[in-house]
């Protein structure tokens, strides 16, 4: 793998933590502030979900297989 390849990795994976940093925020605030919340945190949190599932887990890997 050549080094820009894996800085430019590095970089979507920092974007994707930023991303993932600024829905617990607004997940918290919500928690904190609005009354009969869950159905704002349970759409909050799908993103959150996917992101990790598809950056993380790696699962488009399943469809493609091994590179």
């Amino acid at each position: 793998m050549a080094r820009s390849d894996k800085k430019s990795l590095l970089r979507l994976g920092l974007w994707v933590f930023l991303a993932l940093m600024v829905l617990e925020i607004i997940e918290y605030v919500t928690g904190v502030t609005v009354r009969r919340n869950w159905p704002i945190l349970a759409a909050l949190a799908l993103p959150g979900a996917g992101l990790i599932i598809y950056y993380f887990m790696h699962i488009p890997q399943l469809w493609r297989g091994e590179e």
